[in-house]
C-alpha cells in the first residue's frame, strides 16, 4: 500500500513538473503575444505557476514607438478569473530620456498604434489591471538634467465606473524651480473621451520656484526688446488660457479639484520667501475656471493672538484667480488675480524668520484688498487696492544698518502698465509709515533709448515731531530722541523728456516747513564742538579709530586763520550756493538729475557742504536710507544752531584730506609743508578737488601736482572768478601757479588760461566733483 502511494505521489509530482514544463513557454508565448500587440517587446527571466494563475518574474518592456523608455517589472501576477484575467503590477520603475517634446509625441504615436488592444486573449473576456509600488523616473537629458519628474509608490486601480491613480510622493522640476506632490489621488471616470477627472486630491504640494528679478538690458534705437518683453504677457495669458481649456476639458461636470498641505518658496535676488500651507480648490463656473487659495483652517487657529481679543481677531486671506474658458457676448474676457482678507499674521501664511529679511513674522499682520486684471490681449494690467502691514519688522542693509523694528505700513494704489514696460500711470497712489503720508501720481512713458516721466507727489502738512515719531527707531536711531515743534509739508511737480534734457526739463517742488529742533541730547549737540572732543575716523586698514580735535587742539584752525582761498575753493568744487542755501540747494539737486539722466548713470551729487558736515560728525559712512534721513534732520539741526562761518571752520577741520590726514591744518603740513593761513590759490584748489576721494593722488615725479590735474585746477580758477569769488589779478596770478608737493611755495611760470583742448589730460575728472 505504502508502494503505491509513493508511486501515485512520483506520477502525481511528475505529472506536475510535466505541466510546468509545458505551460512556461506557452505563458511566455502568449505574455510575448500581448505585448506584441500593444506594439511592446517583452523580456522574462522566469515564470512561476500559482494557484490562481502565474507570475512573471524580471520582466523588462520596451515600447516600440518610444525607443526613450524603458519599463523593468520585478514582479507581473496574472490572476485567471471567470471574468477575465487580473493583472497585478507590483514594484518596478518606468525609465525616460528625453526631451519633453521628444517622449509625448513618442507616446502618442504609440497610444494611436496600441488604441483597440486592450483586451486580453478572447471569448470577449475583459482584461482588469492594478498597479502598485511603480518608481516613476523621466529627465530630458542623462547629465545635468533641465526638466525632470520622478514618482514614487504610483499606484493604479480601477473598476467599470473609475479609474485611480494614486503616488506616494511625485516632484517635478524646471530650469531651477520644482513641484512636490505628496500622498497625490487622481480618479477619472470611464466611458468618457477622454476620460474626465472626477476628483484630484493631494496631503500636500510644495512649489520651490526660481524667479529672476534682474532687469533687460536695453537696445539703443531698436524695438526687438519691447517685443519680446510684449510677448511675455501674451504669452502667459495663452498658457494660462490653455490650461484652463485643457482642465476644463478634462473635468466632469461636478468635479472639485482639492489640494491641502500647498506651500510655496520664492528664490529671488532679494532673497527667499516662503508661503503655505494653504488649501488650493479648483473648480468650475459657467464661464471660467477658478482656483481659490487660502491658509489651511489649522494654521488660522493656531495663528489668533494670545489675548482673545475681538478687535484683532485672524481673518482668512483668499487669493482668487480667475481663467475664462467660454467665450460670448457679455462673459469678460480678462484674467483676474484677486487677494482679500485679514488681519492675519505672515507666520500664519508661512513666512518664515529670515524670509526677505523679515524677523519677528509672527508678531506681523497683513491687511489687504487688491485686484489685479491682465487684458483680453495679454498686454496690459491693471492693478487697484489697499493694504496694511502692523509690526513690520526687517533686516535691510540698504534701509538701515541695524534691524527695523515695528513699522506700521499702509499703501493704496490705482495703475496700469503696458507689459512691454513702454507705460506706467499711477493715477492714485498713497504710501504712509503711520502718520508720515506720500501722495504720489504720474506716468512713464519710452520710447526706444528715451523716456518720458511727469507726476506730481505731496507730503501733506503734518507736525515734525509726528513725522519723526513715525519713523522707526531703526531708521532714525541717532535723531529719535530729539523733540521737534513746528509743521512741515512738501509739493513737488516733475516732467521731463530725455530726448531733449535741454529744452524739456521740469523739476520744482515747494516746502512749507517750520520744523525747529527744540531739545537735542547732549551727544549730538553743537556745544561739543565748542571744545575738544572725539571725532571717529577710519585709519588705512579700513579699521575704526577716533582723534582728538575741536578749538585748543595742536592742529585745529580757526576760520580767521584759514586761507579765505580755501573757501572759495570748497564753494568752487563742493558746494556754490554754501552762502545762500538753508543747508539743501533745490538748484543742485535739478542739476544732478539732469546731469545723471543725460549720462544715464551716476556722475554728479547734490551733497552740500552742510549735509558733509552732518555726515563726518555725526554718521557712518554706510549709503542707506537711513543715513540720508538722518543726515537731513541734523544738517537741519546744524544750520539752526550755527552760523555759516562756524559750519565752514568745522567742516575744514574734520574734512579727510587724505590717509589719516584730518583737517585742513594738518593737509597743509601734510602735502605743502606750509599752514593753512599760507595756502595759496592752487595749492587751496588742489586740497579742495582730493575730497570726494582724498586716497588717490595727483603728483607727478618731481612733487608737482600732474599736468592734466593742473589744467583742471585751472579750469576751477577761472570758474571761480566767473562767480566773482576772486579777482582778476588773484586769477591772473593763480594760473602762474603749479602746486608741488613738501613746497610752500607753488611754482611759478607764465600764465596759462586753459582752453576747451586743455583738459585732455589722463587724470582729469570728467565732471567737477559736486558732494556725493
Amino acid at each position: 500500500m505504502r508502494t503505491r502511494f509513493k508511486v501515485a505521489a512520483l506520477i502525481g509530482i511528475g505529472l506536475i513538473l510535466a505541466l510546468a514544463i509545458g505551460v512556461e513557454p506557452y505563458v511566455r508565448y502568449r505574455a510575448r503575444t500581448a505585448a506584441t500587440a500593444y506594439h511592446s517587446q517583452a523580456e522574462i527571466r522566469a515564470v512561476r505557476l500559482t494557484w490562481r494563475g502565474f507570475r512573471l518574474l524580471d520582466t523588462t518592456l520596451r515600447l516600440e514607438d518610444v525607443p526613450s523608455a524603458t519599463v523593468h517589472l520585478p514582479e507581473i501576477e496574472v490572476a485567471l478569473r471567470t471574468s477575465g484575467p487580473h493583472v497585478t503590477l507590483r514594484g518596478g520603475t518606468v525609465s525616460v530620456v528625453g526631451a519633453r517634446e521628444t517622449v509625448l509625441r513618442e507616446l502618442q504615436a504609440w497610444r494611436a498604434r496600441s488604441r483597440g488592444s486592450s483586451r486580453a486573449g478572447g471569448g470577449g473576456r475583459r482584461l482588469s489591471s492594478e498597479v502598485t509600488g511603480v518608481n516613476l523616473d523621466w529627465k530630458d537629458q542623462a547629465e545635468a538634467p533641465r526638466e525632470s519628474l520622478w514618482a514614487t509608490g504610483v499606484q493604479f486601480s480601477e473598476d467599470e465606473a473609475q479609474v485611480t491613480l494614486t503616488a506616494d510622493e511625485a516632484r517635478l522640476g524646471v530650469r531651477g524651480s520644482s513641484l512636490a506632490v505628496r500622498n497625490g489621488r487622481i480618479v477619472l471616470l470611464r466611458g468618457t473621451q477622454p476620460p474626465r477627472i472626477a476628483a484630484i486630491e493631494t496631503t500636500g504640494v510644495e512649489a520651490d520656484i526660481a524667479v529672476s528679478t534682474e532687469g533687460n538690458t536695453p537696445v539703443d534705437g531698436k524695438e526687438e526688446r519691447s517685443r519680446a518683453s510684449d510677448d511675455v504677457g501674451i504669452a502667459l495669458r495663452s498658457a494660462l488660457v490653455a490650461i484652463a481649456g485643457s482642465v476644463d476639458g478634462l473635468l466632469a461636470g461636478d468635479a472639485v479639484i482639492n489640494m491641502g498641505g500647498v506651500r510655496g518658496q520664492l528664490h529671488m535676488n532679494a532673497g527667499q520667501l516662503g508661503l503655505g500651507p494653504g488649501r488650493l480648490t479648483i473648480q468650475r463656473t459657467n464661464e471660467a475656471l477658478v482656483a481659490e487659495l487660502a491658509p489651511e483652517k489649522s494654521e488660522i487657529a493656531e495663528g489668533r493672538p494670545d489675548d482673545g481679543g475681538a478687535g484683532a481677531a485672524i481673518q482668512p486671506l483668499l487669493f482668487r484667480l480667475r481663467i475664462p474658458i467660454r467665450t460670448g457676448a457679455g462673459i469678460s474676457q480678462e484674467i483676474s488675480a484677486e487677494l482679500d482678507g485679514g488681519p492675519i499674521k505672515l507666520s500664519v501664511l508661512g513666512v518664515r524668520e529670515g524670509d526677505l529679511g523679515l524677523f519677528d513674522v509672527a508678531k506681523t499682520t497683513l491687511t489687504t484688498r487688491a485686484r489685479l486684471v491682465l487684458s483680453e490681449d495679454g498686454r496690459s494690467l491693471q492693478l487697484g487696492g489697499s493694504g496694511t502691514l502692523k509690526n513690520l519688522s526687517v533686516r535691510n542693509s540698504g534701509l538701515s544698518a541695524v534691524p527695523i523694528e515695528g513699522m506700521n505700513v499702509a499703501w493704496r494704489a490705482d495703475a496700469s502698465a503696458l507689459l512691454d514696460g513702454s507705460h506706467v500711470e499711477v493715477k492714485e497712489g498713497e504710501f504712509a509709515l503711520d502718520d508720515l503720508r506720500l501722495l504720489a501720481k504720474g506716468e512713464y512713458h519710452r520710447t526706444g533709448k528715451h523716456f518720458q516721466m511727469k507726476g506730481d507727489a505731496e507730503v501733506p502738512l503734518t507736525s515734525c515731531q509726528a513725522m519723526l515719531d513715525s519713523l522707526p527707531e531703526g531708521i532714525v536711531e541717532k535723531v529719535k530722541p530729539m523733540r521737534l515743534g513746528g509743521t512741515l509739508g512738501i509739493k513737488g511737480q516733475l516732467r521731463f523728456d530725455t530726448s531733449r534734457l535741454e529744452r524739456d526739463f521740469h523739476i520744482d517742488w515747494r516746502v512749507s516747513n517750520t520744523c525747529k529742533l527744540i531739545e537735542v541730547p547732549r551727544e549730538l549737540s553743537v556745544e561739543r564742538f565748542r571744545a575738544p572732543f572725539k571725532h571717529k575716523v577710519t585709519d588705512p586698514n579700513g579699521r575704526a579709530t577716533s582723534l582728538n580735535i575741536g578749538p585748543g587742539t595742536s592742529q585745529w584752525v580757526s576760520y580767521g586763520s584759514i586761507s579765505r582761498f580755501m573757501e572759495v575753493a570748497v564753494m568752487t568744487t563742493e558746494d556754490s550756493g554754501f552762502r545762500r542755501h538753508g543747508g539743501f540747494d533745490q538748484e543742485a539737486i535739478k542739476n544732478s538729475i539732469r546731469e545723471n539722466l543725460k549720462q544715464r548713470r551716476f556722475v554728479r551729487g547734490a551733497s552740500t557742504i552742510s549735509m558733509q558736515l552732518a555726515k563726518n560728525l555725526y554718521l557712518e559712512r554706510s549709503k542707506t536710507l537711513s543715513r540720508k534721513l538722518q543726515e537731513a534732520v541734523l544738517t537741519s539741526y546744524l544750520e539752526q544752531e550755527l552760523t555759516k562761518d562756524q559750519i565752514m571752520e568745522l567742516y575744514l577741520n574734520v574734512a579727510e584730506f587724505g590717509p589719516m590726514v584730518y583737517g585742513i591744518g594738518s593737509a597743509a603740513q601734510h602735502y605743502f609743508n606750509t599752514s593753512a593761513a599760507h595756502l595759496s590759490l592752487s595749492q587751496c584748489l588742489y586740497l579742495a578737488s582730493i575730497l570726494p576721494n582724498p586716497r588717490i593722488q595727483h603728483f607727478a615725479a618731481g612733487g608737482a601736482v600732474s599736468q592734466g590735474w593742473t589744467r583742471y585746477l585751472r579750469k576751477l580758477m577761472e570758474t571761480a572768478a566767473k562767480r566773482k569769488w576772486i579777482t582778476e589779478e588773484e586769477l591772473e596770478e593763480g594760473l602762474t601757479e603749479t602746486a608741488v608737493r613738501g613746497h610752500p611755495m607753488p611754482l611759478r611760470g607764465p600764465a596759462s588760461r586753459p582752453s576747451h583742448g586743455d583738459f585732455a589730460g589722463a587724470d582729469e575728472p570728467d565732471v567737477a566733483p559736486d558732494g556725493e
